[in-house]
């Protein structure tokens, strides 16, 4: 991250979703996993969701672009 990234909220929120996506013990990375990702971050970062305009979900599967298979 640079450190014009590390002053952007954004951008260290999506480094936090992806980080925490990449420590699950998943080998299947599918959008099943992604959605179940979802309801674990409800419940234990709900801060990290990106909330207001559109659907959070979706928003999540953009953070995790190329992390997972769609």
């Amino acid at each position: 991250m640079t450190k014009k990234a590390k002053n952007d909220p954004e951008a260290v929120r999506v480094a936090r979703v992806r980080q925490l996506w990449n420590a699950r013990p998943y080998a299947n990375r599918t959008g099943t996993e992604v959605l179940i990702f979802y309801g674990w971050l409800e419940q234990h970062h709900p801060d990290l969701l990106k909330r207001g305009k559109g659907d959070p979900y979706q928003h999540l599967k953009v953070d995790l672009r190329g992390l997972w298979a769609d």
